[in-house]
Protein backbone atom coordinates (compact mmCIF):
# COMPACT_ATOMS: atom_id res chain seq x y z
CA UNK A 1 0.00 0.00 0.00
CA UNK A 2 1.47 3.49 -1.23
CA UNK A 3 -0.20 4.90 1.96
CA UNK A 4 2.63 3.32 3.79
CA UNK A 5 5.51 4.76 2.26
CA UNK A 6 4.33 8.42 3.10
CA UNK A 7 3.22 6.82 6.76
CA UNK A 8 7.34 6.52 7.36
CA UNK A 9 8.31 9.81 5.24
CA UNK A 10 6.07 12.06 7.58
CA UNK A 11 7.25 9.60 10.74
CA UNK A 12 10.90 10.23 9.87
CA UNK A 13 10.54 14.03 8.88
CA UNK A 14 8.26 14.87 11.97
CA UNK A 15 10.85 13.46 14.44
CA UNK A 16 13.78 14.92 13.01
CA UNK A 17 12.78 18.32 12.75
CA UNK A 18 14.46 20.64 14.69
CA UNK A 19 11.18 22.06 16.32
CA UNK A 20 10.08 18.27 17.59
CA UNK A 21 13.47 17.33 18.75
CA UNK A 22 13.70 20.84 21.04
CA UNK A 23 9.57 20.40 21.91
CA UNK A 24 10.48 16.80 22.92
CA UNK A 25 13.67 17.87 25.12
CA UNK A 26 11.86 21.49 26.62
CA UNK A 27 8.97 20.15 27.99
CA UNK A 28 10.54 16.78 30.12
CA UNK A 29 12.69 20.03 31.66
CA UNK A 30 10.22 22.08 32.59
CA UNK A 31 8.43 18.96 34.25
CA UNK A 32 12.34 18.90 36.11
CA UNK A 33 12.01 22.62 36.53
CA UNK A 34 8.88 22.18 38.27
CA UNK A 35 10.03 19.79 40.25
CA UNK A 36 13.48 21.48 41.55
CA UNK A 37 13.15 24.62 41.76
CA UNK A 38 10.81 25.00 44.72
CA UNK A 39 13.20 22.37 46.41
CA UNK A 40 16.20 24.09 45.25
CA UNK A 41 14.62 27.57 46.45
CA UNK A 42 13.80 25.56 49.45
CA UNK A 43 17.50 24.67 50.01
CA UNK A 44 19.40 27.33 48.84
CA UNK A 45 17.46 30.31 49.64
CA UNK A 46 19.67 32.00 52.94
CA UNK A 47 17.42 32.00 56.16
CA UNK A 48 16.59 35.41 57.21
CA UNK A 49 15.50 36.52 61.12
CA UNK A 50 13.13 39.14 61.16
CA UNK A 51 12.68 42.03 63.80
CA UNK A 52 9.40 42.98 64.63
CA UNK A 53 7.91 45.88 67.04
CA UNK A 54 4.58 45.20 68.63
CA UNK A 55 3.00 48.31 70.02
CA UNK A 56 0.81 46.72 72.49
CA UNK A 57 -2.12 49.46 74.03
CA UNK A 58 -3.73 46.38 75.40
CA UNK A 59 -1.37 45.85 77.96
CA UNK A 60 -2.42 42.20 77.53
CA UNK A 61 -0.88 40.21 74.33
CA UNK A 62 2.59 41.85 73.35
CA UNK A 63 4.23 39.36 75.80
CA UNK A 64 2.15 36.45 74.74
CA UNK A 65 2.05 37.10 71.22
CA UNK A 66 6.20 37.17 70.56
CA UNK A 67 5.95 33.59 72.74
CA UNK A 68 3.87 32.35 70.39
CA UNK A 69 6.20 33.01 67.45
CA UNK A 70 8.53 30.08 67.78
CA UNK A 71 9.44 29.39 64.30
CA UNK A 72 13.31 28.56 63.97
CA UNK A 73 15.57 29.08 61.29
CA UNK A 74 18.00 26.39 60.17
CA UNK A 75 20.57 27.06 62.79
CA UNK A 76 17.91 27.05 65.20
CA UNK A 77 17.66 31.04 66.57
CA UNK A 78 14.00 32.13 66.26
CA UNK A 79 12.56 33.40 62.81
CA UNK A 80 11.15 36.10 64.71
CA UNK A 81 12.67 38.68 66.72
CA UNK A 82 9.49 40.54 68.97
CA UNK A 83 10.46 44.05 71.05
CA UNK A 84 7.11 44.59 73.02
CA UNK A 85 6.21 48.47 73.61
CA UNK A 86 3.17 48.83 75.77
CA UNK A 87 1.42 52.00 74.71
CA UNK A 88 -1.02 54.47 76.42
CA UNK A 89 -4.14 55.21 74.18
CA UNK A 90 -3.24 58.69 73.49
CA UNK A 91 0.55 57.99 72.78
CA UNK A 92 0.08 55.35 70.03
CA UNK A 93 0.15 57.96 67.14
CA UNK A 94 3.41 59.24 68.46
CA UNK A 95 5.08 55.87 68.98
CA UNK A 96 4.48 54.51 65.72
CA UNK A 97 5.49 57.63 64.22
CA UNK A 98 9.08 56.83 65.88
CA UNK A 99 9.23 52.95 64.97
CA UNK A 100 8.27 54.15 61.58
CA UNK A 101 11.19 56.10 61.27
CA UNK A 102 12.96 53.20 62.95
CA UNK A 103 11.43 51.22 60.07
CA UNK A 104 12.82 53.34 56.88
CA UNK A 105 16.11 53.09 58.47
CA UNK A 106 16.04 49.78 58.40
CA UNK A 107 16.28 49.23 62.34
CA UNK A 108 13.08 46.97 62.24
CA UNK A 109 11.29 44.62 59.44
CA UNK A 110 7.73 44.91 60.50
CA UNK A 111 5.74 46.72 62.97
CA UNK A 112 2.75 45.30 64.60
CA UNK A 113 -0.36 47.80 66.69
CA UNK A 114 -2.88 46.42 68.66
CA UNK A 115 -5.26 48.15 70.63
CA UNK A 116 -8.72 47.32 72.29
CA UNK A 117 -10.72 47.21 69.00
CA UNK A 118 -8.45 43.69 68.68
CA UNK A 119 -11.23 42.20 71.08
CA UNK A 120 -14.23 43.22 69.70
CA UNK A 121 -13.45 43.25 65.81
CA UNK A 122 -10.50 41.28 65.53
CA UNK A 123 -8.24 43.82 63.83
CA UNK A 124 -4.92 44.95 64.34
CA UNK A 125 -2.70 46.57 61.77
CA UNK A 126 0.50 45.61 60.01
CA UNK A 127 3.19 48.22 58.96
CA UNK A 128 6.22 46.91 56.31
CA UNK A 129 8.07 49.02 53.76
CA UNK A 130 8.53 46.09 51.30
CA UNK A 131 6.27 42.86 50.53
CA UNK A 132 8.06 40.11 52.96
CA UNK A 133 5.15 37.71 51.47
CA UNK A 134 2.03 35.70 52.57
CA UNK A 135 4.08 33.24 55.05
CA UNK A 136 5.35 36.10 57.57
CA UNK A 137 1.58 37.40 57.22
CA UNK A 138 0.06 34.33 58.13
CA UNK A 139 2.30 33.41 60.69
CA UNK A 140 1.57 36.53 62.56
CA UNK A 141 -1.73 36.53 62.39
CA UNK A 142 -2.39 32.84 63.21
CA UNK A 143 -0.38 33.66 66.29
CA UNK A 144 -2.18 36.88 67.07
CA UNK A 145 -5.59 34.90 66.75
CA UNK A 146 -4.71 32.15 69.39
CA UNK A 147 -3.15 35.25 71.89
CA UNK A 148 -6.61 37.12 71.38
CA UNK A 149 -9.01 33.82 71.29
CA UNK A 150 -7.04 33.04 74.76
CA UNK A 151 -8.15 36.31 76.35
CA UNK A 152 -11.21 36.64 75.11
CA UNK A 153 -11.81 33.52 76.82
CA UNK A 154 -10.02 34.39 79.42
CA UNK A 155 -12.32 37.46 80.41
CA UNK A 156 -15.03 34.89 80.50
CA UNK A 157 -13.52 32.75 82.89
CA UNK A 158 -12.95 29.96 80.14
CA UNK A 159 -10.29 27.76 79.81
CA UNK A 160 -8.35 28.07 76.26
CA UNK A 161 -6.74 24.41 76.37
CA UNK A 162 -10.11 22.87 77.23
CA UNK A 163 -12.16 25.30 74.85
CA UNK A 164 -9.72 24.01 72.02
CA UNK A 165 -9.31 20.56 72.88
CA UNK A 166 -13.54 20.45 72.39
CA UNK A 167 -13.62 22.45 69.41
CA UNK A 168 -11.01 20.35 67.63
CA UNK A 169 -12.55 20.05 63.53
CA UNK A 170 -13.74 16.90 62.42
CA UNK A 171 -12.26 15.72 59.21
CA UNK A 172 -13.37 14.14 56.37
CA UNK A 173 -11.59 11.57 54.73
CA UNK A 174 -13.17 10.87 51.37
CA UNK A 175 -13.49 7.32 50.13
CA UNK A 176 -14.80 5.88 47.27
CA UNK A 177 -16.75 2.60 46.40
CA UNK A 178 -15.46 1.89 42.41
CA UNK A 179 -17.80 -0.62 40.86
CA UNK A 180 -15.86 -3.70 41.49
CA UNK A 181 -17.35 -2.95 45.28
CA UNK A 182 -13.71 -2.05 46.34
CA UNK A 183 -13.20 1.29 49.00
CA UNK A 184 -10.37 3.20 48.23
CA UNK A 185 -9.12 6.32 49.81
CA UNK A 186 -8.91 9.76 47.35
CA UNK A 187 -7.72 12.67 47.73
CA UNK A 188 -9.84 15.73 45.73
CA UNK A 189 -6.58 17.97 45.37
CA UNK A 190 -4.78 15.22 44.20
CA UNK A 191 -7.24 13.92 41.91
CA UNK A 192 -8.12 17.57 40.41
CA UNK A 193 -3.88 17.67 39.94
CA UNK A 194 -4.03 14.29 38.16
CA UNK A 195 -6.88 15.34 35.69
CA UNK A 196 -5.42 18.35 35.33
CA UNK A 197 -2.09 16.49 34.12
CA UNK A 198 -3.69 14.21 31.61
CA UNK A 199 -6.26 16.71 30.04
CA UNK A 200 -3.54 19.46 29.74
CA UNK A 201 -1.35 16.82 27.82
CA UNK A 202 -4.27 15.66 25.58
CA UNK A 203 -5.06 19.33 24.74
CA UNK A 204 -1.62 20.29 23.64
CA UNK A 205 -0.65 16.85 22.01
CA UNK A 206 -4.23 17.25 20.24
CA UNK A 207 -3.66 21.17 19.38
CA UNK A 208 0.21 20.70 18.28
CA UNK A 209 -0.36 17.69 16.21
CA UNK A 210 -3.51 18.89 14.09
CA UNK A 211 -1.80 22.46 13.65
CA UNK A 212 0.69 20.57 12.30
CA UNK A 213 -1.01 18.83 9.81
CA UNK A 214 -3.04 22.00 8.55
CA UNK A 215 0.54 23.85 8.54
CA UNK A 216 1.89 20.81 6.15
CA UNK A 217 -0.21 20.92 3.72
CA UNK A 218 -0.44 24.59 3.22
CA UNK A 219 3.53 24.27 3.11
CA UNK A 220 3.59 21.77 0.54
CA UNK A 221 0.58 23.26 -1.58
CA UNK A 222 3.22 26.66 -1.67
CA UNK A 223 5.95 24.53 -2.83
CA UNK A 224 4.19 22.83 -5.11
CA UNK A 225 5.67 19.45 -3.70
CA UNK A 226 1.79 17.73 -3.54
CA UNK A 227 1.68 17.84 -7.18
CA UNK A 228 4.82 15.79 -7.44
CA UNK A 229 3.81 13.34 -4.91
CA UNK A 230 0.19 13.22 -6.05
CA UNK A 231 1.28 12.11 -9.98
CA UNK A 232 2.39 8.67 -8.12
CA UNK A 233 -0.21 8.65 -5.45
CA UNK A 234 -3.84 8.45 -5.05
CA UNK A 235 -4.99 11.49 -2.76
CA UNK A 236 -6.38 9.23 -0.01
CA UNK A 237 -3.43 7.25 0.38
CA UNK A 238 -1.71 10.60 0.87
CA UNK A 239 -4.36 11.87 3.35
CA UNK A 240 -4.05 8.65 5.53
CA UNK A 241 -0.40 8.52 5.25
CA UNK A 242 -0.12 12.18 6.67
CA UNK A 243 -3.02 11.54 9.29
CA UNK A 244 -0.86 8.49 10.48
CA UNK A 245 2.60 9.44 9.99
CA UNK A 246 1.81 12.21 12.45
CA UNK A 247 -0.10 10.31 14.69
CA UNK A 248 2.72 8.30 15.51
CA UNK A 249 5.19 10.97 15.61
CA UNK A 250 2.50 12.40 17.85
CA UNK A 251 2.71 9.34 20.25
CA UNK A 252 6.25 8.72 20.26
CA UNK A 253 6.48 11.94 21.57
CA UNK A 254 4.21 11.62 24.70
CA UNK A 255 5.87 8.36 25.30
CA UNK A 256 8.72 9.94 26.15
CA UNK A 257 7.53 12.77 28.10
CA UNK A 258 5.42 9.73 30.03
CA UNK A 259 8.78 7.91 30.79
CA UNK A 260 9.97 11.30 32.18
CA UNK A 261 7.36 12.26 33.82
CA UNK A 262 6.71 8.99 35.15
CA UNK A 263 10.55 9.35 36.79
CA UNK A 264 10.35 12.87 37.96
CA UNK A 265 7.26 12.01 39.80
CA UNK A 266 8.99 8.59 41.52
CA UNK A 267 11.48 11.08 42.59
CA UNK A 268 9.39 13.74 43.98
CA UNK A 269 7.14 11.45 45.64
CA UNK A 270 9.39 11.01 48.63
CA UNK A 271 8.72 14.77 49.32
CA UNK A 272 5.07 14.92 48.74
CA UNK A 273 4.24 12.08 49.77
CA UNK A 274 1.27 13.31 52.10
CA UNK A 275 -0.39 14.65 49.21
CA UNK A 276 0.05 11.52 46.80
CA UNK A 277 -0.21 8.68 49.21
CA UNK A 278 -4.19 8.40 48.04
CA UNK A 279 -3.43 8.70 44.57
CA UNK A 280 -3.39 5.85 42.81
CA UNK A 281 -3.61 5.71 38.80
CA UNK A 282 -4.50 2.74 37.66
CA UNK A 283 -3.00 1.22 34.46
CA UNK A 284 -6.69 1.47 32.45
CA UNK A 285 -6.06 5.27 33.04
CA UNK A 286 -3.45 4.87 30.19
CA UNK A 287 -5.13 2.54 27.72
CA UNK A 288 -7.67 4.94 28.16
CA UNK A 289 -5.49 7.94 27.40
CA UNK A 290 -4.02 6.16 24.01
CA UNK A 291 -7.02 5.50 22.94
CA UNK A 292 -8.82 9.15 23.41
CA UNK A 293 -5.41 10.64 21.99
CA UNK A 294 -5.61 8.53 18.58
CA UNK A 295 -9.53 9.20 18.40
CA UNK A 296 -8.87 12.45 19.23
CA UNK A 297 -6.29 13.09 16.73
CA UNK A 298 -7.99 11.03 14.06
CA UNK A 299 -10.96 13.75 14.18
CA UNK A 300 -9.17 17.32 14.76
CA UNK A 301 -6.74 15.70 12.40
CA UNK A 302 -9.67 15.18 9.49
CA UNK A 303 -10.61 18.50 10.59
CA UNK A 304 -7.74 20.58 10.22
CA UNK A 305 -7.02 18.52 7.15
CA UNK A 306 -10.03 20.35 5.61
CA UNK A 307 -8.51 23.64 6.95
CA UNK A 308 -4.85 23.49 5.25
CA UNK A 309 -6.86 22.43 1.80
CA UNK A 310 -8.93 25.13 1.64
CA UNK A 311 -5.91 27.78 2.09
CA UNK A 312 -2.88 28.56 0.08
CA UNK A 313 -1.53 30.62 2.80
CA UNK A 314 -0.44 30.64 6.44
CA UNK A 315 -2.26 33.69 6.79
CA UNK A 316 -5.58 31.99 5.68
CA UNK A 317 -4.85 28.80 7.64
CA UNK A 318 -4.56 30.73 10.85
CA UNK A 319 -7.99 32.52 10.48
CA UNK A 320 -9.71 29.04 10.22
CA UNK A 321 -7.07 27.29 12.54
CA UNK A 322 -8.73 29.53 15.31
CA UNK A 323 -12.55 28.43 14.98
CA UNK A 324 -11.79 25.13 14.80
CA UNK A 325 -9.45 25.02 18.06
CA UNK A 326 -12.26 26.63 20.06
CA UNK A 327 -13.96 22.75 20.63
CA UNK A 328 -10.85 21.86 22.28
CA UNK A 329 -10.44 24.74 24.52
CA UNK A 330 -14.16 24.00 25.97
CA UNK A 331 -13.24 20.90 27.97
CA UNK A 332 -10.69 23.11 29.59
CA UNK A 333 -12.98 25.41 30.78
CA UNK A 334 -15.72 23.54 32.44
CA UNK A 335 -13.26 21.01 33.72
CA UNK A 336 -13.49 22.11 37.14
CA UNK A 337 -17.36 21.58 36.79
CA UNK A 338 -16.58 18.28 35.40
CA UNK A 339 -14.17 17.73 37.90
CA UNK A 340 -16.50 18.65 40.90
CA UNK A 341 -19.57 16.56 39.35
CA UNK A 342 -18.53 14.16 37.04
CA UNK A 343 -21.18 11.86 37.22
CA UNK A 344 -23.86 14.91 36.24
CA UNK A 345 -25.77 14.83 33.59
CA UNK A 346 -23.69 17.77 32.00
CA UNK A 347 -20.72 15.71 32.36
CA UNK A 348 -22.36 12.78 30.77
CA UNK A 349 -23.85 14.54 27.72
CA UNK A 350 -20.35 16.81 27.26
CA UNK A 351 -18.66 13.21 27.28
CA UNK A 352 -20.42 11.78 24.71
CA UNK A 353 -20.38 14.45 22.36
CA UNK A 354 -17.45 13.31 19.95
CA UNK A 355 -15.51 17.05 19.61
CA UNK A 356 -15.78 17.15 23.41
CA UNK A 357 -15.38 13.57 24.42
CA UNK A 358 -11.68 13.16 24.31
CA UNK A 359 -11.01 15.03 27.18
CA UNK A 360 -14.32 15.02 29.32
CA UNK A 361 -14.86 11.10 29.18
CA UNK A 362 -11.10 10.75 29.77
CA UNK A 363 -11.50 13.46 33.11
CA UNK A 364 -14.39 11.23 34.07
CA UNK A 365 -12.38 8.05 33.86
CA UNK A 366 -9.78 9.10 36.08
CA UNK A 367 -11.77 10.48 39.01
CA UNK A 368 -14.53 7.59 38.76
CA UNK A 369 -15.66 4.65 36.86
CA UNK A 370 -18.13 5.30 34.73
CA UNK A 371 -20.82 3.05 32.87
CA UNK A 372 -19.17 1.03 30.92
CA UNK A 373 -21.75 1.68 28.46
CA UNK A 374 -21.18 5.53 28.79
CA UNK A 375 -17.56 4.80 27.41
CA UNK A 376 -18.41 2.39 24.83
CA UNK A 377 -21.30 4.49 23.57
CA UNK A 378 -18.41 7.62 23.46
CA UNK A 379 -15.95 5.85 21.73
CA UNK A 380 -18.37 4.48 19.29
CA UNK A 381 -19.57 7.78 18.51
CA UNK A 382 -15.98 9.34 18.50
CA UNK A 383 -15.17 6.34 15.82
CA UNK A 384 -18.88 7.16 13.63
CA UNK A 385 -17.61 11.00 13.49
CA UNK A 386 -13.94 9.99 12.52
CA UNK A 387 -15.32 7.98 9.89
CA UNK A 388 -17.52 10.39 8.32
CA UNK A 389 -15.28 13.33 8.56
CA UNK A 390 -12.37 10.96 7.12
CA UNK A 391 -14.61 10.63 4.23
CA UNK A 392 -15.34 14.26 4.09
CA UNK A 393 -11.65 15.24 4.58
CA UNK A 394 -10.75 12.58 1.72
CA UNK A 395 -13.12 14.58 -0.62
CA UNK A 396 -12.61 17.65 0.11
CA UNK A 397 -8.70 17.38 0.32
CA UNK A 398 -8.74 15.40 -3.11
CA UNK A 399 -9.79 18.89 -4.89
CA UNK A 400 -9.06 21.41 -2.52
CA UNK A 401 -5.18 20.06 -2.59
CA UNK A 402 -4.66 21.10 -6.20
CA UNK A 403 -6.46 24.49 -5.67
CA UNK A 404 -4.48 28.20 -5.18
CA UNK A 405 -5.79 31.55 -4.60
CA UNK A 406 -9.03 32.87 -2.68
CA UNK A 407 -9.86 30.40 -0.03
CA UNK A 408 -13.47 28.89 -0.93
CA UNK A 409 -16.56 30.04 1.09
CA UNK A 410 -19.41 27.07 2.63
CA UNK A 411 -21.07 26.90 -1.10
CA UNK A 412 -17.70 26.45 -2.48
CA UNK A 413 -16.79 24.00 -0.44
CA UNK A 414 -20.20 22.04 -0.63
CA UNK A 415 -18.89 21.50 -4.56
CA UNK A 416 -15.69 20.39 -4.31
CA UNK A 417 -17.26 17.32 -1.85
CA UNK A 418 -19.83 16.74 -5.19
CA UNK A 419 -16.95 16.78 -7.29
CA UNK A 420 -15.09 14.39 -5.59
CA UNK A 421 -17.80 11.65 -5.16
Amino acid sequence: MKAVHIIRREYRESVSKKSFIIGTVLVPLFMLAFFAIPIALTEFTPDKQYHAVMLDATGEIGAEFAAALQDTLKNGELKYLVQVHDVAPGEMEADRDRWVTALRADEVDMIVIVDESVFDEGRARYITIEERGFQILEDFENALTDVVIKRRLARKGLDYSVVKELATSVRLDLSQVTASGDVKDKSFLAEWGVVFVFVMILYTALMTWGLAISRGIVEEKGSRVIEVLLSSIPPRDLLIGKVVGLGLAGLTQMAIWGAVGLALSSYAAVATAEVLKNVTIEPVVFVYFIVFFLLGFLLYASIFTVVGSMCSSEQDAQQLQGIVTMPLIVPIIVLMFIVQSPNGAVSVVLSLIPLFAPMIMLARVILLEPPLWQVLLSIVLLVLSIVGAVEFSARIFRVGILMYGKRPDLRELIRWYKFAK
